[in-house]
């Protein structure tokens, strides 16, 4: 009783109600630890949100892999979607461009595959932020396939599932919504303007744009890839400082990680309601991310 009562104060925090509890996967010690984050940055207003602090490894890591996947899918559809091929490129060719402005290195054509060998001797915090943030990408790049502008749908990464359901019950929305800043609106612009004719049924559901939603499940993928080559077997000491985290708790963080990680994909593989992806990455991904390898939040945002 005491257990699914800290799990329903997790849920309000995180998800903004109480019933949405049964999504948070934690083990059960791991309720403890978040309760302490939860009562500790209580006073700030990103507990919507999994902020975690970032470094320039993770950031830049972030856009190599977003950048592979979007030369991936124009490659595919060379052949295919004449749009979805035009999309894909433009949206590689930006993201190259915001790498040639963060590093010098990427004049090569085979630049990511240098960087790929890199990675692996990166330590697990820089993987699990890459991690966090695929996971995050994936969600925005679902809203927008979903019919959501830029802004609402980077708003997925810090809004609560009951303003979500609010948000679907509501008509009409101005799903033509401006980007709070000027990078996303030239991440996501053409791709919005372009592919919004472009609707195909999965499942029981109609995707808007499908473009973004072929991004949002290959993001999915390359996070699965991610964690089973460098995450799933990684070795775990426990942790040190004023909330040591035991290493079995970890090790079932990262049980309960992969979980999610399997629960995203097949989720974007049916087009699931935008609430239930939401609920996965910031109840069972982001958590279980926080707890396995000790990850920081911003407290200053």
């Amino acid at each position: 009783m005491i257990l699914l009562n800290i799990k329903m104060i997790f849920a309000y925090f995180l998800f903004g109600n109480t019933h949405s509890y049964l999504n948070l996967k934690l083990h059960p010690i791991g309720h403890f630890f978040l309760l302490v984050v939860v009562l500790t940055l209580s006073s700030n207003n990103f507990l919507y949100a999994h902020n975690f602090a970032q470094n320039d490894n993770s950031i830049l890591y972030t856009l190599i892999k977003q950048f592979e996947i979007e030369k991936s899918l124009a490659s595919e559809n060379q052949y295919g979607n004449e749009s979805s091929l035009l999309i894909h490129s433009q949206r590689a060719d930006d993201l190259y461009n915001q790498l040639d402005s963060l590093t010098e290195d990427i004049s090569d054509s085979n630049f990511s595959n240098h960087y790929d060998i890199l990675f692996s001797d990166f330590n697990l915090t820089t993987k699990a932020l890459v991690s966090a943030n695929l996971a995050d990408e994936s969600l925005r790049e679902y809203g927008l396939s979903n019919g959501l502008g830029p802004k609402m749908a980077a708003g997925l990464l810090n809004m609560s599932v009951d303003m979500i359901l609010k948000m679907n019950e509501t008509s009409p929305i101005d799903m033509n919504d401006g980007a709070s800043h000027q990078e996303m609106e030239n991440m996501t612009s053409m791709s919005h303007n372009l592919s919004t004719s472009i609707e195909v049924t999965q499942g029981n559901n109609v995707v808007k744009n499908l473009v973004n939603y072929e991004t949002s499940l290959e993001l999915a993928k390359s996070l699965k890839i991610l964690f089973s080559n460098y995450l799933q077997d990684a070795k775990l000491e426990n942790s040190t400082g004023l909330m040591p985290i035991p290493t079995e708790m970890k090790i079932n963080s990262i049980r309960e990680l992969g979980q999610g990680i399997d629960n995203l994909v097949l989720a974007l593989n049916r087009s699931a309601p935008i609430e239930e992806v939401y609920s996965i990455v910031h109840g069972q991904i982001h958590p279980n991310l926080f707890l396995a390898f000790s990850l920081k939040l911003n407290s200053d945002k």
